[in-house]
């Protein structure tokens, strides 16, 4: 169960692992791909470096709550950093105790002309144990190793925006997802978000720490917030998946012998005033042109939490200059379509706290998941599409487009004017907004009449498939688990507003 992430900067990756037993080491040997003979690596080898991390026991005494607490399981997760990577370069490398060789690309330093492809998705599940619950998943997971392996234009980086393995407690449907993605994952980063099948609990009677460093579970009165974790309260993410720092930010310390694993599996915590980034629950990262920022829409997204005050702080420390591109991951979507009533009022409130600040900053787009289906929304703000946005027709029982009959749809207009500018030169600035929750989990209903925001909807097996190509063009593709054929094609351009945002001297 090999997987990794990236680091603070192209020069680091997060090497995670799990062992039955106690006493193996927490090593990583690594080396330039071509440096070797092909022979499994060993410590002091010429060319070949070695990572030294930390080991550290989970159990049901872990959790939360039922049913979570009583699903008795022991096991041993392994961590270790490579340091000192030539950004861009091939890598092999070797967990201790495992004779295997693998394979990996290092992190790409901020470059505002990098192109790149990353996957994107949510609400996938577990396609052994749990395909009942998850019936697409086998098909994604087999699309996504497809995606990895490609000659042309491989993907380099996979997001996966919450609701992960839906093991609602048991050890063993992690076990079974965690096996499924460790041919892509140990390959390329496998970045996570919480969802709230991760973090929804209520709290329980023993002593327990929540990993986000929340006092309690977020259950506000208008939310559809419940235990929909089934006692996991975030744990299992948290100690599963080691996310990055940003590299302004302090590094995440190892916990200390004997620590629970609860208790330090957030950097951050909900002190009051504290604007640390808190992974997996929110942390940012950059790789090419893009900066990526992750939330919690299982947490406050209030403006007097500690999570708006990093997001704030996130925000407006992004050098548009040099990673021109900006991303913001999360769980629950601001834009809900009907007739997801209580989603619906969930979201209206996530817009009522955070929209203005993702505009302010000139957010390109955003990629949640939670509704299982896929849709988009036009460049929107306040729920107007911008000007040039070109509306048109609907097209058949599993499609749904508000934009042109075109395969290929671009979200600017075809006219001279500027994108994001109507004729009289009057610009505004939208956020195209994509909901990805149909990687694997039962799909749920989208009806015919909608919203003039929403663009196009497809409910079918699916994941995104992001070509960015350099500072101002990204193309976005559906793409069909089952098929493998394209489904749904935008190019989102750079607004005007946002490419104001690089102020070169």
């Amino acid at each position: 169960m090999v997987h990794i992430a990236l680091g603070r900067d192209a020069t680091e990756m997060h090497v995670s692992w799990k062992t039955a037993n106690a006493n193996c080491p927490s090593e990583v040997t690594f080396r330039q791909a071509g440096s070797g003979d092909g022979q499994l690596l060993r410590a002091g080898a010429p060319g070949v470096s070695n990572a030294v991390g930390y080991s550290f026991l989970l159990s049901e005494r872990d959790m939360c709550s039922e049913p979570a607490a009583s699903n008795e399981f022991m096991l041993y997760l392994h961590r270790a950093k490579m340091t000192n990577l030539v950004p861009s370069s091939e890598y092999e490398y070797q967990v201790a105790g495992s004779s295997t060789l693998r394979s990996l690309r290092s992190g790409v330093e901020p470059h505002p002309e990098h192109s790149f492809t990353f996957l994107a998705f949510g609400d996938m599940g577990d396609a052994v144990h749990a395909a009942a619950k998850s019936p697409g998943a086998a098909d994604t997971l087999a699309r996504l190793q497809q995606e990895v392996d490609a000659e042309q234009d491989p993907a380099s980086l996979i997001l996966h925006v919450g609701d992960i393995s839906y093991a609602n407690g048991d050890p063993d449907i992690w076990d079974s997802f965690m096996d499924g993605i460790q041919p892509i994952a140990s390959r390329v980063p496998y970045m996570v978000a919480i969802g709230n099948h991760e973090y929804g609990y209520r709290k329980g009677s023993g002593k327990m720490v929540d990993p986000s460093g929340a006092a309690g579970p977020y259950q506000p009165s208008w939310g559809n917030f419940g235990p929909d974790s089934r006692g996991e309260c975030g744990v299992m993410t948290a100690r599963r998946f080691h996310m990055p720092q940003h590299p302004s930010q302090d590094e995440l310390e190892q916990p200390a012998p004997g620590t629970p694993a609860g208790a330090n599996a957030g950097a951050g915590g909900n002190a009051a005033g504290d604007v640390r980034p808190n992974a997996p629950f929110w942390y940012s990262f950059d790789y090419g042109s893009m900066h990526f920022t992750v939330i919690s829409t299982e947490n406050d997204l209030s403006p007097s939490s500690s999570q708006y005050a990093w997001l704030e702080k996130d925000l407006a420390a992004v050098d548009r200059c040099a990673t021109p591109w900006l991303v913001v991951l999360l769980h629950r979507p601001l834009y809900v379509v009907y007739p997801h009533k209580s989603n619906r009022e969930v979201g209206a409130h996530l817009r009522a706290s955070i929209e203005d600040l993702l505009q302010q900053h000139r957010v390109d787009l955003t990629v949640a998941g939670h509704v299982h289906s896929y849709y988009r929304t036009c460049p929107v703000y306040d729920e107007a599409c911008i000007p040039g946005f070109d509306q048109g027709s609907e097209d058949g029982d599993d499609y749904f487009h508000h934009s042109s009959s075109s395969s290929n749809r671009r979200s600017g207009s075809s006219s001279g004017s500027e994108y994001g500018c109507d004729g009289d030169g009057n610009c505004k600035h939208g956020i195209v907004h994509f909901t990805i929750g149909s990687a694997g989990h039962k799909l749920s209903e989208v009806e015919r009449g909608q919203e003039e925001w929403l663009a196009a909807s497809v409910q079918r097996y699916g994941f995104g498939r992001f070509r960015v190509e350099g500072s101002d063009r990204l193309v976005a593709e559906y793409v069909g688990s089952e098929s493998g054929r394209v489904l749904d094609s935008v190019e989102v351009q750079a607004t005007a507003e946002r490419q104001a945002m690089c102020r070169k001297e």
